[in-house]
């Protein structure tokens, strides 16, 4: 499907490695600041998580930094086809060689997760899946050299690399403000969604469950994307 109908937008996704998927749609969806002015989308492949913020926020700037010139096409005819008021700007570079003006105080990211698993033998699939192109060390200093004093991050990331994530955050002065748990069915935890900051506070937990036994989507999940898909799942 080269390109994915959403509500009150098009995604083109004809050269990205990676296609419009559940853990974009669901960290676009749960992810929230108070009056953000500026956001990097760091890893952003077709430009779908700055598309699903730009929908829910009044942002001044957003920011899409991807390495992948493929995904840039995506991103680029995307960004330009906003039907938004945010202005998207996508940079084809890799976040270890960014260094803007201005720090941001919103930054979100679903970034490549596999660490240890068979590499795809297509290039730009395995760019876009394993974390050598951006280990979660590189990711989580460049979310504490990048993130403003009063900013929050979102990523998204596997179950099993929480404890991973929060003694990284931790290293680099980074505080945990929220761990979402999400169930891909009931028991079965696959992903966490994580919230930084630079300041502490006590964290919040929560959970989410995606599809019930019989595979079909839970009720709390149709609630949570309804502004984003274009058809009653």
């Amino acid at each position: 499907m080269s390109v994915f109908q959403f509500k009150h937008f098009q995604v083109q996704q004809k050269h990205a490695a990676l296609k419009v998927g559940t853990d974009s749609m669901i960290l676009g969806s749960v992810c929230h600041w108070e009056n953000p002015k500026r956001l990097l989308d760091i890893g952003t492949g077709t430009g779908i998580l700055s598309l699903m913020c730009a929908q829910r926020f009044n942002f001044h700037e957003i920011i899409g930094l991807e390495i992948s010139e493929y995904a840039v096409l995506d991103a680029h005819f995307n960004a330009q086809n906003s039907p938004f008021q945010s202005p998207i700007s996508i940079i084809n570079q890799p976040i270890q060689q960014y260094f803007p003006k201005e720090p941001f105080d919103a930054i979100i990211s679903n970034p490549p997760f596999f660490e240890n698993s068979q590499k795809n033998p297509d290039e730009h699939k395995s760019l876009a899946r394993h974390t050598e192109s951006l280990s979660f060390p590189d990711l989580i200093r460049s979310i504490s050299r990048l993130l403003t004093k009063t900013g929050k991050a979102w990523i998204i990331i596997p179950f099993e690399s929480t404890e991973s994530i929060q003694r990284l955050a931790e290293e680099n002065n980074l505080f945990i403000s929220e761990l979402i748990t999400l169930f891909g069915k009931p028991d079965k935890p696959v992903r966490m969604i994580v919230s930084l900051i630079k300041y502490p506070l006590e964290a919040q937990f929560s959970s989410l469950h995606i599809r019930t036994e019989n595979g079909s989507y839970t009720e709390e999940y149709k609630a949570l994307t309804r502004e984003f898909h274009d058809r009653v799942l």
